[in-house]
């Protein structure tokens, strides 16, 4: 059974928006997905004080792709934007 390994630059609606909540949105939404984080959920800074969320998880690539999860992500209204930063596959 493999894998897939994903990482997501989450850009928020505004430099005003508290990260920490969006942290926590980005949390729950991979876990509803069923996906595992690997590691931590860290901050990344952009331009101005204006600091994205980056976040590596892996889930079953019997799911097929993220964009279910990357659309519940963007109706947040503290979420701008997702994108996906890269994608990669394991085994095991």
């Amino acid at each position: 059974m493999a894998r897939v390994i994903v990482t997501f630059k989450v850009m928020p609606a505004s430099i005003d928006v508290d990260l920490d909540d969006v942290k926590e949105k980005v949390r729950m939404a991979i876990e509803n997905f069923d996906g595992k984080i690997n590691g931590e959920i860290t901050e990344e800074p952009i331009a101005f004080g204006l600091k994205a969320v980056k976040v590596s998880f892996s889930y079953d690539e019997k799911k097929g792709t993220t964009d279910e999860l990357e659309e519940e992500l963007t109706k947040e209204d503290e979420i701008q934007s997702v994108e996906v930063v890269s994608v990669g596959r394991t085994m095991g």
